[in-house]
């Protein structure tokens, strides 16, 4: 994919451009294809990946990337739209959006799309207001007579099926019986008004995506992010108006999802012994599952991004050691970026000469963002013992091999027993000893005191990480998760 917009996946850390290349040259290809064999309809995408797996960062940047291309693009986020009471009218709001800067006065932009929403209002009326829906929600706890305004709203304003009904809650099953069989007849004809109506909304929806893709590149792209998230009944809603109200040529639903997650949701809403894989394929064409992305890979280039020569580790081999913790805690990409803000933020009003060291600045911010609590954990999570950086020497005077290996919860442990006193400090670097990660542990204080004329009663500067950690986690983009 050739894209006018060289600056879109500069931050890619997870290599999406390619998977970005792929699939739009593999949608197109699909839109053409239908298009030859005559097969009416949108074509519909689902982009697989587990929470934090850059889902989000995938459809911002392929929008970007495909707008760039000049097709219109239409961006949803479900679950932020979920408040609404059906999800039609959000992505209706999201489309008109989209076509705003092409329905000038007077444009055939605009007289097809303006006709698209004006069939799409019989629409949002009748899929928002039906009968069945207004008498379950009436009934919980409602008088009869709201319920006989309801009915005789649907129906016509039939003043005999409003007093069948008020009569029929007061006198028993027989009356009911009988407001049944006179609202019969109503009731199919409102079915197939409604059949009607959504035909005609998506012949209108067709001659406008025609329209508009006489000024910009087909087919149009409407991207729909964070569905898994959303309740299970607007996750249902939202499929099946897509399904049923936007199936039309020229238009290509690309979703991110993290589908099983998804799947759990949708017997959330119809019972645990759905079968949800099954129910989703009604959907979907195709579902394109992306690839376990490298935490390595991505550290590394989060890591180019913090301020230089602020933050010490074993051989000032920073993205390894981040990369080892990130493992050990089992964070996933969305928690290691925002780790990664608070990691950055510190760095940045560290007003020290001395370093940070980062066996005690990870594992504080990896409390905060666990838990919120501004306080130094009394001792790494008991989980965290793989946190290690392993390695081997050779001692020439012995000729033996000799275990290097850095335990970073030890180093935790340690350094957290005696940075409450230059003293305690100073005594502890008095004794000698072979463990590498000991020697690791001294080292890191010998900056504030080897040389320097220091007073014995006061803390270690690395005590002051603490105050900064949480000014920092205030500062972060968000602390919910988002792809």
């Amino acid at each position: 994919m050739t894209s006018n917009n060289a600056d879109v996946w500069k931050d890619d850390l997870l290599g999406r451009k390619q998977d970005a290349e792929f699939l739009y040259n593999f949608l197109i290809g699909q839109v053409e294809k239908r298009k030859s064999q005559g097969r009416i309809g949108s074509y519909v995408i689902n982009i697989d990946s587990d929470w934090g797996g850059g889902k989000t960062f995938f459809l911002e940047r392929f929008a970007k990337d495909i707008a760039a291309r000049d097709h219109m693009v239409v961006e949803i986020n479900a679950w932020r739209d979920d408040y609404a009471e059906d999800p039609y009218i959000a992505i209706m709001a999201a489309i008109d959006r989209a076509f705003a800067p092409y329905t000038s006065k007077g444009s055939k932009v605009k007289s097809a799309w303006d006709t698209a929403k004006k069939s799409g209002g019989a629409i949002a009326v009748r899929v928002s207001g039906s009968i069945l829906k207004n008498l379950a929600k009436k009934t919980l706890g409602v008088d009869a007579d709201e319920i006989a305004e309801v009915v005789a709203d649907e129906v016509g304003g039939s003043a005999l099926v409003s007093d069948v009904l008020v009569d029929g809650l007061q006198e028993g099953g027989a009356q009911i019986e009988k407001f049944f069989d006179d609202s019969l007849d109503a009731l199919v004809d409102g079915f197939n008004r409604t059949n009607a109506a959504m035909t005609d909304f998506r012949e209108k929806l067709e001659l406008a995506v025609k329209a508009i893709s006489v000024e910009k590149t087909a087919p149009v792209f409407i991207l729909v992010d964070e569905l898994d998230r959303c309740r299970p009944t607007y996750a249902v809603q939202l499929l099946e108006r897509v399904k049923h109200l936007f199936d039309v040529p020229g238009v290509v639903f690309v979703f991110g999802t993290n589908t099983s997650q998804l799947q759990h949701s949708i017997a959330g809403a119809y019972g645990a012994r759905f079968d949800g894989f099954r129910y989703l394929k009604r959907f979907f064409d195709r579902t394109y599952a992306f690839e376990a992305p490298s935490i390595e890979s991505y550290v590394e280039g989060l890591c180019q991004h913090l301020p230089e020569g602020k933050i010490r580790s074993p051989e000032d081999n920073l993205s390894e050691v981040l990369t080892l913790g990130f493992k050990a805690y089992d964070f996933d990409l969305r928690a290691i970026s925002q780790i990664m803000e608070m990691i950055d933020a510190t760095a940045s009003a560290w007003r020290h000469k001395a370093p940070i060291e980062i066996a005690l600045l990870f594992p504080l911010c990896a409390h905060f963002f666990q838990t919120g609590k501004a306080e130094w954990p009394q001792k790494v999570d008991a989980s965290v013992s793989s946190w290690q950086m392993k390695r081997l020497g050779y001692d020439h005077f012995s000729s033996e091999m000799v275990n290097n290996t850095i335990n970073f919860d030890d180093v935790y442990t340690q350094a957290i027993a005696v940075f409450s006193s230059m003293e305690k400090i100073m005594k502890r670097n008095s004794s000698r000893s072979d463990s590498a990660t000991r020697r690791y542990v001294d080292a890191i204080f010998r900056p504030e005191w080897n040389g320097i004329t220091v007073q014995t009663d006061q803390p270690s500067i690395q005590t002051e990480l603490l105050g900064l950690v949480v000014n920092a986690g205030k500062m972060q983009k968000s602390l919910q998760p988002a792809e």
